[in-house]
């Protein structure tokens, strides 16, 4: 009975997903960080406090909520290195599309640093000039979008071949990213252009939670494909990939024993 306990819960460790932790933490952050900039936001009404402001203050850059953001981006990226170094001459997908990835959420991370998209706004403006419109937005949101929209058809593509769990939620984690960083933007343009102070400072705050959620999606789903195990036998900590099915897999099983994790003299004697 000793045994069959022992290894069942040696089996139950190895199964856990040892980035569970991990998540949680990252998601703790997030919500930390978003309710300073709105109990600062509340709080500097009745007594001015700039720098504290300016170091939570979600619609900044260079402070810490743009510093979470671009480590989160990068963390993806870091798995997906990660990925492409597991992945062999045969796998699905293979190291160029996980170097794809990387690249990809890199280039946002120092986008979400330097503000690289708000350059954007000089041929928003000189389409509007061409065009005779006015966008009661950003001017970056058109070509921003034109953007998103082209990476979009790239990643559905990209994804076409991926097991069906990893394809569904790094889309679903696009999704949810892009949902903040254009969507939301676009409607907090309007707000701005309109005086909105009050719809501006929430709809802030639910953009730069979505694109922090859309990290936190993308790292679950990751951190269940690149998965970090500890060898039964040796004792050392792996890492490898999964095939993308869900984790609830049969366990493996010992050599010598049967489904019960008890070799056949065992069995015998126990029944």
């Amino acid at each position: 009975m000793t045994d069959i306990r022992t290894h069942d819960r040696i089996v139950g460790e190895l199964q856990r997903p040892p980035s569970r932790p991990l998540l949680r933490l990252a998601a703790c952050v997030t919500g930390a960080l978003l309710l300073a900039d709105l109990g600062t936001r509340a709080y500097n009404h009745y007594d001015r406090i700039p720098s504290l402001r300016r170091l939570v203050n979600v619609d900044l850059e260079t402070n810490l909520p743009a510093w979470w953001n671009s480590t989160l981006l990068l963390a993806v990226a870091g798995v997906a290195l990660i990925a492409a170094m597991l992945s062999g001459s045969g796998a699905r997908p293979g190291r160029l599309s996980w170097l794809g990835l990387a690249a990809a959420t890199t280039l946002l991370s120092i986008d979400e640093t330097v503000s690289l998209h708000e350059r954007l706004g000089e041929f928003g403006k000189s389409w509007k000039e061409w065009a005779g419109v006015s966008l009661p937005t950003h001017a970056w949101v058109v070509p921003g979008a034109l953007l998103a929209a082209a990476g979009t058809v790239c990643a559905v593509l990209w994804a076409r071949r991926l097991p069906r769990e990893l394809r569904v939620g790094l889309l679903s984690a696009l999704a949810v990213y892009l949902g903040g960083a254009l969507l939301t933007e676009a409607f907090n343009g309007w707000a701005h252009e309109n005086d909105y102070s009050t719809v501006l400072m929430l709809g802030t705050i639910v953009e730069e939670g979505l694109e922090m959620s859309g990290c936190l999606v993308a790292l679950a789903v990751l951190g269940r494909y690149v998965v970090l195990e500890r060898d039964p036998e040796s004792g050392r900590a792996e890492l490898r990939l999964r095939d993308g099915r869900v984790s609830s897999s049969p366990a493996p099983r010992v050599p010598g024993q049967d489904s019960r994790g008890m070799e056949p003299d065992a069995v015998g004697s126990a029944s």
